[in-house]
């Protein structure tokens, strides 16, 4: 192990990795809920509203855009939903790891600030 690599280093990355994934999660479900909303918002307007030409071709180029959106946040949510599920079904075990980053982390602390006392004389050569 390098030096600067701990041993909570691991702990603490997986936290986060499943931390991060589940956030992802959330973000890329708002996200598909906006695109549906802006896509229901533009088939209302070219459905009760007179547009011309431009307009109905900034419409439907619009609608791409926030489709292409929604389909990007989809594929999101698919590939991240198998970690949200784990993570949902083994809460405890990441809590048991969230303890374990703690009791790893504070050994570490205390081995950093590591003191030693001499109990006899024989490194300062006192006496000898």
């Amino acid at each position: 192990m390098e030096s600067h690599q701990t041993v909570s280093n691991g702990i603490e990355t997986f936290l986060d990795y499943i931390r991060e994934t589940e956030q992802l999660y959330r973000i890329s479900v708002a996200n598909e809920q906006e695109a549906n909303d802006a896509t229901q918002d533009i088939l209302h307007s070219l459905e009760l509203e007179d547009h011309d030409y431009h307009n109905s071709a900034r419409l439907a180029r619009k609608l791409k855009e926030v489709r292409q959106a929604r389909r990007a946040a989809k594929d999101l949510m698919a590939q991240t939903l198998p970690v949200v599920e784990w993570a949902e079904e083994n809460r405890q075990t990441i809590k048991a790891l969230e303890r374990l980053l703690g009791e790893v982390r504070k050994m570490e602390k205390n081995t950093g600030n590591r003191i030693y006392t001499p109990k006899t004389t024989i490194v300062g050569g006192k006496g000898a």
